[in-house]
């Protein structure tokens, strides 16, 4: 009896082990960040989520997923077009996620979703970031440094 418990507290603790050692590859990331951004006679709001195996600290990262969410507030005057949405790998290496544009209405939430299959998946650089392209204004957003810039002209 001694012994069985001797052999199945070895096992689970071999299991345990092999579970550790296997888990640091099955590691992946997820950041969701919002921003309120006002500019001419619009203010919407912003969401972007990126998803992807690895870490986030390691370079290139790879991403997975991105979900964009833009809601054109009330206070807005008029239709918010969006033009396209982009992956900048490097500072002028980008790949098209969305070019069919789409308006969106004030008061209006739109939300698109992007699950990039395996022969598609973007990688980027530590200076690489999104970009959502308006009719006319620009939002970047840098996964690496959960940061928004603009809007640029």
């Amino acid at each position: 009896m001694v012994r069985l418990l001797k052999n199945a507290f070895f096992a689970l603790g071999l299991l345990f082990l092999l579970q550790i050692s296997f888990s640091s590859d099955l590691q992946a990331f997820s950041i969701a960040e919002t921003k309120i951004i006002r500019e001419g006679p619009y203010t919407l709001k912003l969401e972007i989520q990126v998803s992807g195996p690895g870490k986030l600290r390691k370079n290139p990262i790879q991403i997975s997923s991105l979900k964009v969410k833009i809601k054109n507030e009330r206070a807005s005057s008029g239709v918010l077009k969006v033009k396209a949405i982009r992956a900048y790998q490097e500072p002028k290496i980008y790949k098209d996620i969305e070019t069919a544009g789409y308006p969106i209405s004030p008061g209006q939430w739109v939300t698109k979703y992007f699950r990039l299959p395996k022969g598609k998946k973007l990688f980027l650089n530590d200076q690489g970031f999104i970009e959502i392209v308006f009719e006319n204004f620009t939002i970047q957003f840098s996964p690496q440094e959960r940061k928004f810039k603009g809007p640029l002209k």
